[in-house]
Parts: C-alpha cells; structure tokens; sequence
C-alpha cells in the first residue's frame, strides 16, 4: 500500500513517540515500584517494631506479663495493620495468639492480602511469614513477640488506590504526550512535504512542457532547498534545450527549403525540356545535394552528442606536435586571408583520443579564421602545469557579445542570427568540442570582448 510522505512521517513521529513514552513510562515505574515496594518493606518493619514497642511497655519493670485484655487490644491493632501476634515466655509457652483467639478474623485478612497481592501480580510468590522480636526489661529479655503476616511485603488498600492512581496518570501522561507527539508530527510532517508537493507540482509542469516558472520557495532544510535548485536549474536546461530544438527547426527548415526548392525548380524545368540539362545545371544540382548532405551530416553529429556516445580510444601524443600539424594544414587559408599566427608552445605529452583532440583544435582554429578580419592575429599556447595540460587559443576577431557567450557550446546555437551558413556556420563545431572536453574529463571556457577578439582556454588531464 502506497502511503504519502505526510502520513509516513506522522506515523514515524507517532511510534518514535510511542516507543520513547513507553520506554520512558515503563522505566519510571519500574524504579517507582521498587522505591515503593522498598519503602513498604521498611514500613512494614517500623509498624512491627510498634507492636513490639505496645508489648515491651505493657510488661512492668520487673518483668511481669500483662493483662490477657491488654494483649487483646494490642492484637486487634496490630491485626488492622495486617500483622497477628502472639507473645510467648522465655520457656517458649503461648501466652497470647490472636490466631488463637479470633482465627477466622486472621484468616480473612491473609486471604484479603493474599487477593490484593494476586490482583496486582498475577505472579506474585507469597506466603505466610513470621518474625520474632526479643522484649526487653532493664536490658533483660522477658518475653518473645511473634508477628504473622503475608510477606515478603503486601500492599494494603491505601496502598493498592494509591498504586492506581499512579497507573492512571502515567496512562493519561503517556496518551498526552502521543496526542503531542501525533500533533507535532503532523505539524512536521506537513512543513517537510509541503514544499515538496510544491516542487513535485513544478515538475508536472516540466512534464506537460511549461519550463517558464520557477520555484521561489525557500525551505529552512537544506536538502529541500538543493532540491528546489536542482528543479530550477532542470527547467532552465530544458527550457534552453527547448528553444535550441525550436531553433534548429527553423534554422534547418529554412536551410532545407533553399536549395531543396532550387532543385526542384532545376529538375521540373529540364524535366519539362524548358531548360537543357548542360553539364553546369547538373553541376549546380550536385553542389545543392552536397550542401543538403553536409547539413545531415551536422545532425548526425548532435545526435551522437546528445546519446552520448562519443567513444574515446586513447593514446600518448605530444600534444605540440598535434598544434603543429594542424597549424600547417590551415598555413594556405591563413596566408589567402592574411592573418598571422603565432605559436607558443612547450613538449606536452598527454593520453587522449588523438582524433578527437584534433578535431577539437581544428574546430576553435576554424571559428578563429572565419571571425578575424584580414590582417588580424591568432594565437595558439599549449603547456602542462601539475597533472593537467593547457590549450589556449586566442584571436583578434570580432568578438562574442556578452549575451551570447552562456549559449556558444549550445547545439546548433549561431552568434550570427541570420543563419547564413558562410558566415554563422552551423552552430555545431563549440557543441562538438565540448563534448569532447567534457568526455576527457576536461574543461573549456571562453573569454570575449566584442570587437576585440576572443580566447578559448581549454584543460586536459595528462
């Protein structure tokens, strides 16, 4: 059975509470009873030691015994406090036995302790029991007192109310403190899931596609806040991935429809013998299929991106040789647009996918050489410090503004919002290097100031 979070801590809260008052009760009654049962002991014993006094002070100083009435009087006292005494001389005869005298009486008070006892312990092991206590005159022993009782201790009924009454308020503390317990853990249990059936009500609307709101509740848990984060910082995600797919829609179905249209127009028309199909028509219709393929293949790479599927097949390279080479691919593009390029470099061997380093490095010299004018200056750096390699590429290029530059490694995301291609490109090359890093453990980030050029710093683990 499937419970909300609400219930579940309540009814935490509740047998936490339960177990702790009942822990709790159940220790303090314990030790209560066994103060009680001690203190009933030595009362016990004090009230004998008053009946041995009642009998010491009725003998006469010199030892003679008293009256048979005066025994009586002390034994009817002595039997109201649950005690039967009997006296006996120095020679062990009975001089008095309130058994004796009244046995009925005796053996209804046993049996009333006997039930009072058995009421409160089902379990209790008790039995008739006697002491003997020495009279003493002018320090000479006279008599001896003997004292019946129900032992090894019994409760009387002052005792017995008194010990209920006890039981009843430990019950009404221990139901006071669930009704508490049960409160607070409601109260609790509410503040906790409240704002996480505000975020589980965010996500709903993240689900159904509204990723325009964000959670401005702030909660005194830090778990519930990094979870409020989390959400936000996932509707933000999809929200820019959201306008990234919107964005490459219409980017591409606008790039679709130009040379698609071109071909189709080409192809009627020679189809229709109103145009001769000459080898420079079919040229032109080749070139259109070409640009149409490479556009596939751009989304064929974002879609490796996003199934994260780069496979990495690593090697040690000297990452200065790799600049080098790369550097005198680009040498004739460099020298047609006239910019200078200088390389600073020191040996730097690194285990990576050396394929994929060098598309990364060509990606970043390629955007360098499409946005410096001619006449302009690039710069590539590469050195090792601790257990990381370096790359630095910087240009003297037009520049990123300051709002795009959170969106450059963005698919399919062009600085240049008029989606020609020779000038734009396709918005895949900075995703792509990304990916890259990001599968090598690394780290890219971008420096730019508009008009002034840009600097790519790129860091590899050796």
């Amino acid at each position: 059975m499937n419970l909300s979070l609400k219930v579940k801590l309540t009814i935490s809260y509740v047998l936490l509470s339960l177990f702790l008052v009942s822990s709790l009760l159940f220790a303090s009654n314990y030790f209560l009873e066994n103060k009680f049962q001690s203190y009933i002991a030595n009362t016990q014993e004090k009230k004998n030691q008053d009946i041995v006094n009642l009998v010491t002070d009725e003998f006469s100083a010199n030892g003679e015994f008293p009256s048979e009435d005066s025994l009586e009087n002390i034994g009817h006292t002595a039997l109201s406090q649950g005690l039967i005494l009997m006296v006996n001389d120095l020679k062990n005869n009975q001089l008095f036995c309130m058994s004796t005298l009244d046995s009925q009486m005796c053996d209804n008070m046993l049996e009333s302790m006997r039930s009072n006892m058995a009421k409160i312990y089902p379990n209790f092991n008790g039995q008739y029991k006697e002491n003997n206590y020495d009279v003493l005159k002018n320090g000479k022993k006279v008599a001896t007192v003997t004292l019946g009782y129900y032992g090894p201790y019994f409760y009387n009924d002052e005792d017995i109310q008194f010990i209920q009454v006890l039981n009843k308020v430990f019950i009404s503390i221990g139901i006071l403190f669930l009704m508490i317990a049960a409160f607070l853990g409601f109260y609790m249990a509410n503040r906790i899931s409240m704002p996480i059936k505000k975020v589980i009500n965010k996500t709903t609307q993240i689900e159904a596609g509204n990723y325009s709101e964000r959670l401005t509740l702030v909660s005194k848990t830090n778990e519930i806040n990094q979870l409020i984060h989390s959400v936000n910082i996932l509707a933000d995600t999809l929200e820019k991935q959201q306008i990234s797919k919107k964005r490459m829609a219409r980017d591409y179905a606008h790039e679709f429809r130009t040379p698609l249209a071109a071909l189709q127009s080409n192809l009627e028309a020679m189809i229709d013998g109103i145009l001769e199909p000459t080898p420079e028509r079919l040229e032109s219709c080749r070139v259109e299929i070409l640009r149409l393929t490479r556009m596939i293949s751009d989304i064929d790479k974002i879609v490796q991106i996003e199934n994260d599927s780069l496979k990495l097949e690593k090697t040690k390279f000297d990452l200065v040789n790799v600049i080098h080479q790369i550097v005198s691919n680009f040498q004739p593009e460099l020298s047609n647009q006239n910019i200078q390029i200088h390389i600073s470099t020191k040996p730097c061997e690194i285990y990576a996918d050396k394929d994929k380093i060098i598309q990364v490095i060509v990606n970043l010299l390629s955007n360098a050489i499409k946005y410096t004018d001619s006449g302009g200056k690039i710069q590539v750096a590469a050195n090792k410090y601790g257990n990381k390699a370096e790359l630095i590429l910087s240009d003297t290029g037009v520049g990123i503004e300051e709002e795009d530059l959170p969106n450059i490694f963005d698919h399919l995301y062009r600085t240049d919002k008029s989606r020609d291609r020779n000038t734009g490109g396709s918005g895949i090359g900075l995703s792509v290097v990304k990916a890259i890093v990001d599968a090598h453990g690394g780290h890219i980030e971008v420096k730019s100031e508009l008009y002034k050029g840009s600097q790519f710093i790129v860091t590899f683990p050796l």
